[in-house]
């Protein structure tokens, strides 16, 4: 299995806290040093001259680009002309299962969007949502800021080829579980036995497979199970019996009863859906 499988579930699991936004010209004396921020922060590139440290590493953004800082990284920045940057900018967190996705993947800070004119669009929205006081305000803020953080990924063009998780070891033991499950998916796996593979402690591993795909093993071998039963039923003849046989589900009323519950509708309904003109 490439990294494709792993990539998305981190990222369908990916929760996020918008912390404070704006957009305005930084002061002659904006500089700070050698600090870890217990939060990520997004810049936005609109003008202007500065310097970044990330990780031990200088920039000297350019306008039209986005700078990511994440979270449990060394980093300073401070102006160098008389030309201070006008940026955009977030503070914001980002987990999936506990853990900071910026630890979990490893990215380049800097990111030049193919149509800057929408990252101006997104930090508005976010920066209007942010400073209101409408009861649904902080709710679209970390919609935008949602998808502020895909737009990155997506200018990076992140995907299985190029994407690196750090922590390798840990990630291949992950990684040649779901590819087990994957081949077993029409089997009833234990938790034991998926732990088995990787040679821990059924207590350890579900604490790593929920911090890597965000949800507990069974959870995870239930949701694909449904994901193969849906494709079933909208691509082929089978029988809702032969559909919950052919994925390890012996009781056809737990099956539909699982159903429901993943994907709103009984089996039958679904495939009505999915058929109708």
């Amino acid at each position: 299995m490439d990294n494709r499988t792993l990539l998305s579930n981190v990222l369908a699991n990916l929760e996020v806290e918008l912390i404070t936004a704006d957009h305005n010209l930084c002061a002659p004396d904006w500089r700070d040093l050698n600090y870890t921020p217990d939060y990520s922060k997004f810049y936005f590139i609109c003008e202007g001259e500065g310097w970044l440290q990330i990780g031990g590493k200088d920039y000297y953004p350019q306008p039209g680009e986005l700078f990511l800082m994440p979270e449990g990284v060394e980093q300073s920045y401070s102006f160098i002309s008389e030309r201070p940057f006008r940026k955009y900018w977030c503070h914001f967190t980002a987990q999936v299962g506990g853990i900071n996705l910026f630890k979990l993947l490893d990215l380049n800070p800097r990111c030049t969007p193919q149509q800057p004119e929408l990252l101006t669009k997104v930090f508005n929205e976010i920066v209007n949502h942010s400073g209101s006081d409408a009861v649904y305000a902080k709710l679209l803020a970390k919609s935008k800021l949602m998808e502020l953080i895909a737009c990155y990924l997506m200018n990076l063009k992140l995907d299985a080829d190029s994407v690196s998780f750090k922590q390798t070891p840990t990630v291949n033991k992950l990684a040649e579980v779901l590819d087990y499950i994957d081949e077993h998916i029409a089997q009833n796996m234990t938790v034991e036995e998926l732990a088995g593979i990787v040679y821990m402690h059924p207590n350890s591993f579900i604490r790593l497979f929920k911090q890597y795909a965000g949800m507990p093993p069974i959870q995870y071998i239930t949701h694909k199970k449904i994901e193969k039963a849906k494709q079933s039923l909208a691509l082929t003849a089978l029988s809702v019996t032969e559909i919950s046989e052919q994925l390890g589900f012996n009781d056809m009323f737990y099956f539909s009863k699982q159903f429901k519950k993943h994907a709103g509708a009984t089996p039958t309904d679904y495939r009505r859906q999915t058929r109708r003109p």
